[in-house]
């Protein structure tokens, strides 16, 4: 195993693996930390919505500012 890609969370001045590592205990690790950003974290939010419901949503007045 060259590179893994997993979930973690930042808690307590650690990350916390949110799945189980395939690592020995004390192995030495690089990191490379990548923010989750909106986009990640709202994927598949729309799913199973009519494409009135979406076009809806979007010219909506709430997010008539990312238009401006």
């Amino acid at each position: 195993m060259t590179t893994l890609t997993i979930r973690a969370i930042y808690e307590e001045g650690k990350l916390r693996p949110l799945q189980p590592l395939p690592l020995q205990e004390h192995e030495c690790v690089l990191l490379h930390v990548t923010r989750e950003g909106v986009v990640q974290e709202t994927s598949g939010l729309m799913d199973g919505l009519t494409p009135d419901i979406i076009r809806e949503v979007a010219e909506g007045e709430e997010y008539s500012v990312l238009c401006s």
